[in-house]
């Protein structure tokens, strides 16, 4: 039988969490070697190959040049995932005609398991390169997004994320003090808008908002990002949060009276 652990969900088979690790290595790394895997992953190199040549022969990676790589299958599998996601019918017309609006990358984004996923994102005629792509995944304390979900714990909820988070340094503007970024959140609580001054990715400057529904429940999240260059205090602090707090509330009208549901 195979090897089972056990974990705080329960138990697990150990082989399926090892293949499930080397995916993540290569998501992560984006294209990566045998030697490169078992280095990161500290497993033999043999152990390793058994898993990409698994994986490549049921087409969940491909083989370039030596290194392996994700394959359309899992494009296959996030496109049947985001198709039953509410916001992502709802939102991703608005997403795309505040691209529009402002030039800039727009996107939708859920929260899942600590991070910030991007459901749907759209461009305007000012981006010639995205920072980001539909399921990118992002921590929650240096995105403008993961402040806003990260508002709306309770204070006991929040005490317990800062104290479990480990905080890496992206630029020389990420918040890595947990009393810092509480504070931080405090403001969002007061003022329903976040912002990621070059927190993540240098260079650029990012604002968001939260969708809610009716009852006030957390739907996900709006965000609007440009180059510092394109995006100066004025605009930053004022000009896209408001364009951004009106599209959302849009979006959250459309979840209180659209009769769309869940595809189960």
């Amino acid at each position: 039988m195979p090897e089972e652990t056990t974990g705080d969900r329960g138990k697990t088979i150990q082989s399926v969490e090892s293949a499930l690790e080397v995916v993540e290595v290569i998501r992560q790394k984006e294209r990566a070697g045998v030697t490169e895997i078992a280095n990161e992953l500290d497993r033999s190199k043999s152990t390793v190959h058994h898993y990409v040549t698994t994986l490549v022969k049921h087409d969940y990676l491909d083989k370039v040049e030596g290194e392996y790589q994700l394959s359309l299958r899992f494009l296959t599998l996030g496109g049947q995932v985001r198709e039953r996601e509410r916001l992502y019918h709802l939102g991703k017309d608005d997403v795309e005609e505040l691209a529009q609006e402002t030039g800039e990358q727009a996107r939708l984004i859920v929260e899942r398991n600590g991070s910030g996923i991007t459901l749907y994102q759209a461009t305007g005629d000012r981006v010639t390169e995205p920072i980001t792509h539909v399921g990118s995944i992002e921590e929650l304390y240096c995105t403008a997004a993961g402040k806003v979900f990260l508002a709306e714990l309770s204070d006991d909820e929040l005490d317990s994320y800062l104290e479990e988070v480990s905080f890496t340094p992206y630029t020389e503007s990420t918040i890595t003090d947990a009393d810092e970024l509480r504070r931080e959140i405090e403001e969002i609580r007061d003022r329903g808008v976040a912002f990621d001054d070059e927190e993540r990715y240098e260079g650029y400057r990012c604002v968001a908002s939260a969708i809610s529904t009716e009852a006030r429940e957390l739907f996900g999240a709006l965000s609007v990002s440009a180059p510092v260059e394109r995006m100066d205090k004025e605009r930053f602090r004022t000009a896209v949060p408001n364009q951004l707090q009106n599209v959302a509330g849009v979006v959250e009208i459309n979840t209180t009276y659209s009769e769309w549901t869940d595809v189960l």
